[in-house]
């Protein structure tokens, strides 16, 4: 009997799961390790910040989603591994061993240097309903980090503010223009956007310190009620203290098959992966569902002694960027798109997308 173990809930591991319900691998014992028993699904955190989804709609029950699968559930996080003996070990004492693991943790905050202690991080990820009840109702909020995460987060405070009639202002700080990846134009049109709602936010600037209710930049010092870091990601040291193939900032290297450089038995998706033929491939959620087909069927053939299929990331895909009181700006190359439309499209497939999981 083949011990599968697959490390975190995220997007590649729930496919894996609805996999199992309907695949029979008699070979093999599955156990999913997680650090919660809920995974959030992060393209609904907006939803939910402006108020429009409940908490229970953006969550998926990783154990009874192991319990329909016949996958032994864990709470715990692996915190050493040791591949040479394919042991892992928990923060709760466990030490498990494997035959194969795949590991999708996602990956934390990057902190720029920033003290922790003074600023709110939404990973991981089941922490972000607190942290974000808790800012939203704050009377002077201030999220750094000019990028989608920021924005959304941003525009949907401001949204539900003035939809429950809550005084304050809410405030960005962008190292860069807003959507620093996406076309000049895009940037462009969503910074009026910005403006035309309220959002205070400034572009272009650093932070220096951060203080309990002040805020120093290269330009200025603010006031604020709490500060939200979304600054993009960061690695888990736990795969170069391992030993495993890693790129220079901690991420697992991964072949096309998603499989370790160095350890084939060690599958990897999502965030917390770089694949070695796509170093510069952005860590964004799209990538992370579409590895998981490919992650599930690798794992199977491995198991059976068969040939892997290889993951192609497509060069474009859809985004749609929540900007508040049910509007989105809809992405595709260098088109866009502003309006009612592109949220109503966003919420069906982010409720299709959690209809399958619940």
């Amino acid at each position: 009997m083949n011990t599968v173990i697959l490390v975190g809930g995220g997007h590649a591991h729930i496919q894996c799961l609805k996999q199992l319900q309907k695949e029979s691998l008699p070979s093999a014992r599955f156990i999913l390790v997680s650090s919660n028993n809920y995974q959030y699904y992060s393209g609904m955190f907006s939803g939910f910040t402006e108020g429009i989804y409940e908490e229970k709609d953006i969550m998926i029950d990783l154990t009874e989603l192991s319990r329909k699968a016949g996958v032994q559930f864990l709470e715990a996080t692996v915190t050493k591994m040791d591949p040479e003996n394919k042991t892992i070990f928990c923060d709760n004492g466990e030490v498990l061993t494997y035959n194969i693991i795949s590991f999708d943790i996602g990956s934390r905050t990057n902190l720029v240097s920033l003290p922790s202690s003074e600023v709110r991080t939404v990973k991981p990820n089941y922490t972000f309903p607190d942290t974000i009840k808790e800012l939203r109702d704050s009377p002077s909020p201030l999220i750094i980090g000019g990028g989608a995460a920021g924005v959304e987060i941003s525009l949907s405070i401001l949204a539900r503010k003035k939809r429950i009639g809550q005084s304050g202002q809410v405030t960005l700080i962008s190292s860069s223009r807003l959507l620093p990846h996406a076309p000049k134009g895009v940037s462009t049109s969503l910074e009026k956007l910005c403006k035309s709602k309220g959002l205070h936010f400034y572009l272009n600037e650093k932070i220096e310190t951060i203080e309990e209710q002040l805020i120093q930049t290269s330009n200025r010092i603010l006031k604020h009620s709490g500060v939200l870091l979304l600054t993009g990601p960061a690695s888990f040291s736990l795969f170069q203290e391992g030993g495993l193939s890693c790129t220079e900032d901690g991420y697992l290297l991964v072949r096309s098959t998603l499989q370790s450089e160095s350890h084939p038995e060690i599958f990897g998706a999502g965030d917390c992966v770089t694949l070695s033929s796509y170093t510069e491939l952005a860590k964004n959620g799209v990538y992370a569902v579409r590895q998981g087909p490919v992650l599930w069927e690798n794992i199977k053939r491995t198991l059976l002694n068969r040939k892997l299929t290889t993951f192609e990331p497509q060069k474009r895909f859809l985004s749609i960027l929540s900007t508040g009181g049910k509007e989105a700006m809809l992405l595709y190359d260098k088109f866009y798109y502003q309006g009612k439309l592109p949220w109503k499209l966003k919420n069906k497939i982010d409720s299709d997308f959690m209809k399958k999981y619940t």
